[in-house]
């Protein structure tokens, strides 16, 4: 009798897990906006300067594409679909494929997994406060410190 009353919840508990897991928490409408960042490396041998944009997009209610990162500038044009999600006073910004649908780069380099934060943002002392994490604006080396980085655009 026991078994059987396990047999008829099993499949209701199996579809309530499933249906848990695959809905992706929305990204926080607090942070809905546009967000830009401008890195300067100072310039090259030559005198050319060398600058990369990261434009970030908000838009909660996409599921695992609420948000978008467009690098551009200095030997550099990529765009990454991203997944954002936290609270109202942080978010964490996770890669989940480049514009193209890929989990590869354009050379076909795995650089970070679905899922695996980029960077996280705070609010705190009137600026946006970005940790850095998977995503280094720097290039090679140590990853640079937590800082005053993304400016709100709208």
């Amino acid at each position: 009798m026991g078994l059987s009353r396990f047999g008829r919840s099993l499949p209701a508990l199996l579809w309530l897990g499933i249906g848990g897991a695959a809905a992706a928490p929305e990204a926080p409408r607090a942070w809905a906006g546009s967000y830009l960042y401008e890195h300067d490396s100072g310039r090259t041998v030559g005198g050319s300067p060398i600058l990369v944009s990261y434009r970030l997009e908000i838009a909660p209610g996409r599921g695992h594409r609420d948000c978008l990162l467009r690098i551009e500038g200095f030997q550099t044009d990529e765009t990454i679909v991203c997944k954002a999600s936290g609270t109202d006073e942080a978010v964490s910004v996770a890669f989940h494929t480049f514009g193209d649908g890929r989990t590869v780069n354009a050379y076909g380099t795995r650089l970070y997994d679905v899922g695996a934060p980029l960077f996280e943002l705070r609010r705190g002392a009137g600026a946006v406060l970005t940790q850095w994490r998977g995503l280094n604006p720097s290039g090679a080396g140590a990853t640079p410190p937590a800082g005053a980085y993304f400016t709100r655009k709208g």
